[in-house]
């Protein structure tokens, strides 16, 4: 059997709650041995169940009250024994519990440390607390998902957590790389602030509706009477993105289950759509001219979707070759045929990394420093 792609690498994790514990979670189902190291009350995320169970799956817990000068021998043993450390905190409190970069450079010159914090170690905002939401607000992605009073609102996704999850584990597996090559040791400090304006950027700024339907609308006739109409139309579309075109979005079926429609800019998926909801009349509209008339469309095709039942409709889009999909709900996904063919959940629920060579985790989550005698004995160090 081939061995996990990070088999033998040691992590060692002082992070809590969402970002770092999910990038270890990740580093672990590529086969990296995590230890988590833990205060005396424990990660806060424990009460909250099978959240703290899916990313803290197989790693071993350590307890250590840093604050206390008696865990030293400890914490620089562990330190020693790692390849990878990643932590959480706002900056400058790994300094004052002793294991700062500086320090753990120092104790293990070939230690690559990864730091996870709201605003990253550098800027005016260095010193402030933020919480995924906070990350959401100043990135953009509050005012992207405005709702239809132009509110700004929150993801329900913790998109500034994960993204930051997934910058971290790319960052430590370019070092790990790089190791090869001159020094060994490296620090790197992501921002999950930077990671979610990444993503922002591309959609806010980079994805323009309304240039395509302002032509079309120049272009239509009685372009004079539509000029107090289109301003609305087009606020709509820079608010609504994508989801402003009449052929991508999430429509109700008769039976009351919703379907998803991803056509983007394909006129073959576009007609196939046209010609099993009987709107022949529409094939031949340009992109431009169906966003421009989206709201308009969006009703016509919603009444033709209400008139189907969902298993019906959506057998008749799949073999029309059209990007269909009935919206489920998180409990209905380990039935998925999709899901079950790639091996995504285990026996007891619980799903894989989505990534290439990772696996399942068997292990539990771990008791609040159940590992601690063991780890440290096996280091040399008797516990604190």
């Amino acid at each position: 059997m081939t061995a996990a792609p990070l088999s033998g690498l040691h992590v060692l994790d002082f992070s809590l709650n969402l970002p770092g514990p999910y990038a270890t979670y990740l580093l672990s189902s590529l086969g990296a041995e995590v230890v988590k190291v833990e205060p005396p009350r424990g990660d806060p995320a424990r009460h909250m169940g099978r959240f703290f169970e899916t990313i803290n799956r197989g790693k071993k817990s350590v307890v250590l009250d840093l604050r206390a000068p008696e865990t030293r021998p400890a914490l620089d043993a562990l330190i020693r024994w790692a390849d990878v450390l990643v932590e959480g905190f706002r900056p400058g409190v790994m300094a004052r519990l002793g294991a700062d970069w500086d320090r753990a450079h120092a104790t293990q010159p070939d230690l690559i440390y990864c730091s996870i914090s709201a605003f990253g170690q550098t800027g005016p905002r260095v010193d402030q607390p933020g919480h995924d939401l906070n990350l959401q607000a100043l990135s953009g992605v509050c005012w992207l998902e405005r709702d239809n009073h132009d509110s700004p609102r929150g993801s329900v996704v913790p998109v500034a957590d994960l993204s930051s999850s997934l910058v971290a584990v790319a960052s430590i597996t370019a070092a790990l790389a790089a190791r090869t090559d001159g020094p060994r040791g490296r620090y790197l400090d992501v921002g999950m602030s930077d990671a979610v304006l990444s993503w922002v950027d591309l959609w806010g700024r980079g994805l323009d509706l309304t240039t395509q339907a302002r032509a079309a609308l120049q272009g239509a006739p009685g372009e004079r009477a539509l000029r107090p109409l289109s301003a609305p139309l087009l606020r709509g579309l820079d608010r609504r993105k994508l989801y402003a075109m009449p052929q991508y979005g999430i429509y109700r079926t008769r039976d009351g289950r919703h379907v998803a429609l991803g056509i983007v800019d394909e006129r073959s998926f576009w007609e196939s759509l046209c010609d099993v909801l009987g709107l022949r009349r529409l094939k031949g509209l340009p992109m431009g001219a169906r966003t421009a008339l989206g709201p308009v469309l969006r009703r016509v095709v919603g009444r033709r979707i209400r008139r189907r039942d969902s298993a019906e409709l959506l057998a008749a889009l799949e073999a029309a070759d059209v990007p269909a999909t009935r919206v489920l709900r998180p409990d209905e996904t380990p039935d998925e045929a999709q899901f079950q063919a790639r091996d995504f959940f285990d026996e007891r629920g619980f799903v894989r990394a989505p990534l290439p060579g990772a696996e399942h985790l068997r292990g539990e989550a771990p008791a609040l420093g159940e590992h601690t005698d063991e780890v440290l004995r096996a280091l040399g160090v008797a516990p604190a």
